[in-house]
């Protein structure tokens, strides 16, 4: 009898902790997926020598083909490339560095917290992806 009461209490916490992977295991993809995506990115920013409307628009592109489209979050829309290089650096210059600076919002982990009445947050989007690249430019004059 005692064996099936320790079952009784051990099995709901084995299953929280099952379904609770499923999101921490999305979040990492979807970061996977973003260095990727700007890894390409900056290879074609690299080629042009800053990060051209072109290069901005493809990478849009390639993450609303993974579902990872547009975002309106506290009134800036993201994907954001604030920060990365938007005038010309050629490969002959001083320093001839391409900046590509990539913010998406991330998914709220913490509402796993809120479901078994812990202090999670309730907004939808908790913190935001930050990736910020360094190349080189190979745009001659």
């Amino acid at each position: 009898m005692s064996n099936v009461l320790v079952t009784l209490m051990i099995m709901p916490v084995l299953l929280f902790l099952a379904f609770a992977i499923v999101p921490f295991f999305v979040y990492a993809m979807k970061a996977n997926h973003l260095n990727t995506i700007a890894n390409h990115a900056l290879k074609e920013a690299e080629a042009v020598g800053y990060v051209s409307t072109e290069v901005r628009g493809r990478l849009g592109g390639r993450l609303a083909a993974l579902g990872m489209g547009p975002v309106a979050a506290g009134g800036v829309t993201y994907p954001s490339f604030t920060g990365s290089t938007e005038a010309l650096v050629l490969r002959d210059a001083p320093d001839p560095t391409v900046k590509l600076e990539l913010i998406y919002p991330a998914p709220n982990l913490t509402r796993i917290v809120r479901a078994i009445r812990g202090g999670g947050g309730g907004s939808e989007h908790e913190g935001f992806y930050h990736i910020v690249l360094y190349g080189r430019s190979e745009a001659y004059e």
